[in-house]
């Protein structure tokens, strides 16, 4: 049995503690964390490269309008 969304959103938020869009998005919108979902957070949180998910403020692209 899978487990729970809000058990998944837990353990992705606590991988992913500076970017928490991608620990949401990794739990309701990702791989199941039983078969994958872990492996590839574990993998994504011990690369070199630090993860950027958010927008520079000097990116080229313009802002999002709410």
């Amino acid at each position: 049995m899978g487990m729970s969304w809000f058990n998944a959103l837990g353990n992705m938020v606590s991988m992913f503690p500076d970017t928490p869009a991608l620990a949401v998005d990794m739990a309701l919108n990702g791989a199941d964390p039983d078969l994958m979902g872990y492996t590839m957070a574990y993998s994504l949180q011990a690369t070199a490269t630090p993860i950027n998910v958010y927008p520079d403020a000097t990116s080229p692209l313009p802002p999002l309008e709410a």
